[in-house]
């Protein structure tokens, strides 16, 4: 069965280890309602012997559409691993065979490696889908992998039986990563820059298997991209528009990694499809998203031809994650608890009086009106002295997903330093990072604050973060054809 033509194109925030944390979706789903989300991966072992597994999956109704991302090799674990994330309602259970780690892929044998061990990739899918009910099982790979021990396995021959494999086993949807995986020789960073891209292998996937869906991820700069991408560019357009973009396109030119058409630093082929295969259902972003992701606040109306976005301005999109940090991680100001912040759930404690806190942060949350001063004056006043109930460690990471919110403005670093410092001030830390992040916003300008964000038709290059290898010469054991 062929992929209808009329399917919805799909914007997916990729997995990615220790970023896609609870606060980053919960920061990302503020932007877009209609992005999918994914969970950084989560190994079949931890969801089989974790003694809370409430901790690892749980998530909140309204991140939905989410993924769940799972890491394996062991077919019993893996597919129990997914009959439980199923009980927890995510949409869809993915298998990780991209991640290029030594700790991954060389040591524990799962991940990219498993583009080698087809085997074993095989008889985890099979039982990944025989373990499923009612929703999809996919899997996330790249386009050709570089083994340690020397060996090569980067052609279209091999892509399209590893593939065909996969898909007899069940798996009728594709995340394809279209770079090669060096392991061993490349850590997970350079794995992310130095293979030159090679978007095409990914459209051929496409016509050789017109019965599963794939989604393209890897290098693609910002929201107008990714849209050209799910278009093609012969869709209907412009007569000028049209015959610049069909200058770009070498689909159907002969094509060859290093690619002189396409003309990008590393040898990259990044062009987007004449005509967009229908069962090209998607594409897929990651390390954008943290160095601007205020690009992203378009997805709805851009993407999804929505009739607005859900946030318009900075300050729109920060003081709502200013709340939702407030309620997973409440103040520990005015309590005698002695239990510790560390991780969602936080500790359920009582405050010592109805009050809007202490006398730090009273003046942001304000006290009930039957609440004297006095009262206020008995709760114990902040010091470096007193206990640390709220972690660095919680700070930090409700912290990151918003540094670079202010990306390419005058005022950017002034943000990040002013994070940085607040952060780490012990006198504050107890009355929690929603407190902290308010902190920040006053240092901040309004005219930045209140500034509406920019349309992605008015986005320049500039405004827009490229993940491509800056230099041919770094990456020539990484270029064939």
């Amino acid at each position: 069965m062929t992929i209808s033509t009329n399917q919805q194109k799909d914007f997916h925030i990729a997995p990615m280890l220790d970023v896609s944390t609870p606060e980053f979706m919960n920061f990302f789903r503020i932007l877009s309602k209609r992005a999918i989300l994914w969970t950084e991966m989560i190994v079949d072992e931890t969801i089989m012997h974790t003694n809370d597994v409430d901790s690892h999956l749980a998530y909140s109704p309204h991140l939905s559409p989410i993924i769940c991302q799972i890491g394996g090799r062991n077919p019993e674990f893996c597919g129990k691993a997914t009959s439980i994330v199923e009980s927890y309602k995510y949409d869809e259970v993915n298998l990780n065979i991209d991640c290029p780690s030594s700790r991954v892929s060389g040591k524990r044998k799962f991940g990219a490696i498993l583009m080698k061990d087809a085997e074993t990739a095989n008889e985890v899918v099979a039982a990944m889908n025989e373990n499923v009910k009612n929703i999809p099982i996919s899997v996330k790979t790249r386009v050709g992998i570089e083994c340690e021990d020397g060996e090569i396995l980067d052609n279209m021959d091999h892509l399209i039986g590893f593939i065909d494999d996969l898909r007899k086993r069940g798996c009728k949807k594709f995340y394809i990563h279209a770079r090669k995986c060096v392991i061993g020789g490349l850590t997970p960073a350079q794995n992310r820059l130095v293979p030159p891209l090679n978007y095409p292998r990914a459209y051929r996937l496409c016509h050789r298997f017109p019965d599963c869906e794939f989604i393209l991820n890897g290098g693609i700069p910002g929201l107008a991209a990714a849209k050209l991408i799910c278009d093609g560019i012969q869709m209907p357009r412009g007569k000028k528009e049209s015959e610049e973009l069909e200058t770009k396109s070498c689909e159907n030119k002969e094509h060859k990694v290093p690619c002189g058409i396409c003309n990008v630093s590393n040898g990259s082929c990044t062009t987007p499809p004449t005509i967009a295969p229908p069962n090209l259902t998607g594409v897929m972003l990651g390390r954008a998203c943290m160095e601007n992701p205020a690009m992203f606040w378009d997805i709805d109306k851009y993407f999804y031809g929505a009739s607005s976005n859900p946030c318009q301005t900075r300050r729109d999109a920060l003081i709502q994650y200013c709340e939702y940090l407030e309620t997973v991680y409440p103040r520990r100001c005015c309590d005698n608890d002695e239990r510790v912040t560390s991780r969602i759930p936080s500790p359920k404690v009582e405050m010592n009086v109805n009050s809007g806190g202490c006398p730090i942060c009273s003046c942001t949350y304000k006290p009930a009106p039957n609440v004297k001063t006095e009262q206020l004056n008995d709760i114990a006043q902040p010091s470096s002295k007193a206990k640390i109930k709220i972690t660095s460690r919680v700070v930090d990471r409700s912290l990151r997903p918003i540094l670079g919110i202010f990306f390419g403005l005058r005022k950017s670093k002034q943000f990040r330093r002013e994070c940085d410092k607040l952060s780490r001030d012990k006198t504050i830390r107890n009355c929690g990072p929603g407190f902290i992040l308010r902190q920040v916003l006053l240092a901040m300008p309004s005219e930045i604050l209140d500034q509406p964000f920019t349309k992605t038709e008015d986005l320049t290059d500039a405004d827009v973060p490229l993940h491509v290898g800056p230099i041919l010469d770094s990456c020539k054991r990484c270029v064939g054809n």
